[in-house]
């Protein structure tokens, strides 16, 4: 039995602009909180959750909601879903994400491309000519899943959203095509559809539920469908209709930089680079090109390349297919015969967040690169997204279930949009390190950036068009010349200190990086659905470096749950051993209490058991034993916690290259505790057990983390 069976046995108008009809701004929208005091997914009129957008955040969302049985339909304006690679590196908290999702981790890293082809970033002057250097970013703990039980993935967004749709599907939810008239009859959405090829168009608020107006294309014939919902929830991307139809700003740094993305199939390229010098992304610098290969399947012969792009000197048709295959011609350094080009589109690199997540009382909600979009340095848009949507899944379900009002829907904003700015802040650090290599070869783009703001928007604005952009291809010649094999040498004093102080910055880690475990797996929430403690500001992360910083696992409040292997206490003959993050349910709002084996650490957990009867939320006890002292478990766990039976014996499992106990780890005595919620993040811990009466603190607690009295 695997690991995921083993806990669930223990438990448009295509082309026109959005009319904009929410509410006027300035004014007060009259409108009630939704009522916690009933189950509002046994409504069948108004559908409990509508998302719109298909994209990995709206489907990783509406499969958690599906498993935790709250009702919920996805529109999607495209027809089809797309085939370009977009992100493709999944960091270790979102493979734990995935662990929750039926064997979707296991899935990724079976179908992923070998680690070996991919762990390294290769800087060259041609992908066939001199190497300059180059950046492993997986060291030996990456390997040893002593942080996590999962490790980093190296995979296609479009492939991750077919493996979702299929979860989805798996889930009985019904996909329908475009020109399907199905979902367009005068009946409401019942749930567990995604419908393709439908933008939705207009929202508006009414005092109990909110109206998505949907168009649709039908044998070109344009229909419209009023969908009344109780939550609506934007995962619809970085240029978001939602966001722009709920009249909320974004916050930050526009235009950082303008980009070609060129997807291509070339096997005999992915060929000679998994033979000579195989990696995930190849930059590269000569006098005829500049360009940054991403190598998403080097066995499929899988690339995009993204180029610098100067509008309006140099616009989308300039990059014609027969240019593009020149181009990536300089950039191999040599003609290749099977090249495929599939697909080029311009795209504008940014690094804003959204001045709020929630509006409209609690009943519109943006999520993934709706909320904030990011560079894509480091991997943190997709991955920040679909942590938006493991954070908000639970309390959407609460919401629905009648367990929580409304209100705690404001955490999810308290919570994530914290993340989203110091996201933000780190993938800006992390572009700048990925212009400091070019920079060191003379060719610093920061420079170039500043020439066409000039031809823009200073005395070049007044030359005809031609003229500007033969200024600008000419101010570009002259930069690449410095990369001339005749002065990029070590035998030229010049070359030879640019050479020198590209080492010094791979050397001293000051380059693009790839995976930063303390801020993936050590991000902590400081308010909102959590109970501080006087610890609270104990391993808050510093502001961030742009430089890899080892994860230290913390038990603080708001903090991701620590992993370590522990080994599951039964009477069976066969030991099942699972990660600490696997024993939080991931198909029910539970949450889990972890206690050892103490007579105060029972009477604690029997208080748990009592006050989640109480708020009508499921609760667990994990009781984790020392290894010294097994012979009694079964007996003395269950007599303890008598008449309540929903608990599960464990003992950890030391490994040589992590030796501490769990409690140790945790900085805290045997007589600690400590509350999970459903998102495994810690909502409440004591250190050194309860002083006051248990039952009024467990009552203090759950008010706290649910917002109900």
């Amino acid at each position: 039995m695997g690991v995921s069976g083993f806990i669930k046995g223990l438990n448009g108008f295509y082309g026109n602009k959005p009319r904009i009809k929410l509410y006027p701004f300035g004014f007060h929208i009259q409108s009630r909180e939704l009522s916690h005091s009933q189950d509002l997914n046994a409504d069948d009129s108004i559908l409990p959750v509508l998302i719109i957008g298909a994209g990995p955040v709206g489907l990783v969302l509406s499969i958690f909601l599906t498993k935790l049985g709250v009702k919920c339909a996805i529109l999607e304006k495209s027809k089809t879903f797309s085939n370009h690679p977009q992100a493709h590196f999944i960091n270790n908290r979102s493979m734990e994400v995935f662990r929750k999702l039926d064997g979707l981790a296991e899935e990724i890293q079976i179908s992923q491309p070998p680690v070996e082809l991919w762990r390294k970033f290769i800087y060259c002057t041609s992908l066939t000519g001199p190497i300059l250097g180059s950046v492993d970013h997986m060291q030996p703990q990456d390997f040893e899943k002593v942080i996590s039980p999962e490790s980093v993935a190296h995979f296609s967004q479009y492939k991750l959203s077919r493996l979702l749709v299929k979860k989805l599907e798996d889930l009985n939810f019904h996909v329908c095509g475009p020109g399907s008239q199905e979902g367009f009859d005068s009946c409401p959405l019942k749930g567990r559809e995604l419908l393709m090829g439908h933008e939705c168009i207009s929202i508006s608020a009414a005092d109990e539920f909110i109206t998505a107006t949907a168009s649709h294309s039908v044998e070109g014939k344009y229909m419209e469908r009023n969908i009344n919902c109780h939550i609506l929830v934007g995962t619809d991307g970085a240029g978001s209709t939602i966001r722009k139809l709920a009249g909320i700003e974004l916050r930050g740094e526009k235009d950082l930089q303008k980009l070609v993305s060129i997807h291509f199939f070339s096997r005999g390229l992915g060929q000679y680079l998994l033979n000579k010098r195989p990696g995930m992304l190849f930059f590269v610098f000569n006098t005829e090109a500049i360009g940054v290969l991403v190598a998403h399947d080097l066995e499929q012969g899988e690339f995009v390349l993204q180029v610098p792009f100067y509008p309006p000197q140099q616009n989308v048709d300039d990059f014609s297919l027969e240019i593009c295959e020149k181009l990536i011609f300089k950039l191999v350094g040599q003609e290749l015969s099977d090249i495929d080009v599939i697909e080029i589109k311009p795209w504008v690199m940014h690094a804003e967040v959204a001045e709020k997540f929630v509006s409209c009382d609690n009943r519109i909600i943006l999520a993934g690169d709706a909320a904030h979009r990011f560079p894509p340095a480091g991997g943190f848009g997709m991955n920040t997204g679909i942590q938006d949507a493991h954070n908000l899944a639970w309390k959407i379900a609460s919401v629905m279930k009648g367990i929580a009002p409304s209100s705690i829907i404001r955490t999810y904003e308290m919570e994530r949009r914290p993340i989203a700015i110091f996201n933000t802040a780190l993938s800006v650090q992390n572009f700048r390190a990925a212009m400091a290599v070019p920079a060191a070869l003379g060719i610093d783009p920061s420079f170039a950036n500043s020439v066409h703001q000039v031809i823009n928007d200073g005395v070049g604005s007044i030359l005809p068009s031609s003229i500007q952009k033969t200024i600008l291809e000419g101010i570009f010649t002259i930069g690449r010349a410095q990369l001339a094999e005749s002065l990029l040498n070590e035998k030229n004093p010049l070359g030879s200190s640019r050479l020198a102080k590209v080492r010094r910055i791979f050397e001293e880690g000051k380059s693009l990086q790839l995976q930063f475990p303390a801020e993936d797996l050590g991000f902590r929430y400081l308010e909102g659905a959590v109970v501080p403690d006087n610890d609270s500001l104990v391993g808050v992360l510093e502001p961030p470096t742009g430089r890899r910083r080892d994860y230290i696992p913390s038990a603080n409040p708001g903090s991701r749950l620590p992993h370590i292997d522990v080994r599951v206490l039964s009477n069976s003959s066969s030991e099942v051993t699972v990660s600490t993050l696997d024993l939080v349910c991931g198909d029910k709002v539970e949450f889990l209490l972890i206690v050892a084996p103490l007579k105060e650490s029972y009477k604690l957990a029997r208080a748990a058991f009592k006050v989640a009867e109480e708020f009508k939320v499921s609760a667990k006890v994990c009781v984790l034993w020392p290894a010294d002292s097994l012979d009694e478990f079964e007996v003395r766990s269950k007599k303890a916690l008598a008449p309540w039976e929903k608990f599960i014996d464990v003992v950890e499992v030391r490994k040589s290259s992590n030796p501490s106990s769990w409690w140790s780890m945790c900085q805290m005595t045997e007589k600690a505790a400590i509350l999970v919620r459903p998102d495994e993040h810690i909502a409440w811990r004591v250190k050194s057990g309860v002083d006051k009466d248990p039952v009024s603190e467990m009552r203090r607690v759950f008010s706290a983390i649910l917002g109900a009295k």
